[in-house]
């Protein structure tokens, strides 16, 4: 269950202050493209996932990829399926996603409220937040809760971005503390190689969006 969230002190978020932000991040595993680190949560043993990237993608790119949820399964693990519920604005929505649970657990569902917008230095911060009390839960499923969500993009080049998504999500049901890091842990690792081939590859890169300015040469940003 690869749901992603992030605490980020540049954003103005409704997340409560908790002995977590004093906790140090352990990195579970890295290379040339990605960085993957986590902690505990004391008070709860919940799990915040730190994934850091690099992809080959424009950012209007990026933000269709992610938004074109009929193709989600193919990049986020465990991903069954993923449903637009309803749209805002733009650059607003909110949708449900729906994973398959290893046996013999329950199938999962997150319902998220989404929105993005970019800064002055080009950079896309995407905030996800629960949105679990707008849908009606189905008796086949368990419903997971976001308790903290976000992108941030930044270009570092024309068509290169960094990636960090930071995320902490209760999955409720009794999957045991030893199993779920590591599935969580593995989950994120598989999603950001999904990405990385997809990705740079994908016919949203040939889009452009009416609200996203592009960094069109390495020296028309401050990143």
């Amino acid at each position: 269950m690869a749901t992603l969230a992030v605490q980020n002190t540049e954003l103005e978020t409704n997340i409560n202050p908790s002995s977590i932000q004093s906790t140090p991040w352990k990195l579970w595993q890295e290379d040339n493209f990605f960085n993957v680190s986590y902690r505990v949560d004391n008070s709860t043993n919940l799990i915040e996932i730190r994934a850091q990237a690099k992809f080959e993608s424009t950012l209007a790119g990026f933000l269709y990829f992610i938004e074109d949820l009929p193709m989600t399964h193919n990049w986020l693990n465990n991903a069954e399926s993923a449903k637009l519920i309803s749209t805002i604005s733009p650059s607003e929505h909110i949708f449900k996603t729906r994973f398959n649970a290893i046996w013999p657990f329950a199938d999962r569902e997150v319902i998220v409220h989404s929105r993005y917008w970019q800064n002055k230095d080009l950079s896309i911060d995407i905030l996800v937040e629960d949105a679990g009390d707008t849908v009606a839960i189905t008796e086949d499923v368990l419903r997971m809760q976001v308790i903290s969500a976000f992108w941030q993009i930044k270009p570092i080049q024309p068509k290169q971005i960094d990636v960090t998504y930071q995320f902490m999500v209760d999955p409720k049901g009794n999957i045991p503390k030893w199993l779920l890091k590591p599935m969580t842990l593995k989950g994120i690792w598989n999603t950001l190689q999904n990405m990385k081939e997809q990705l740079p590859h994908s016919k949203h890169q040939q889009r452009t969006k009416e609200n996203i300015q592009e960094m069109l040469n390495v020296s028309n940003a401050k990143i």
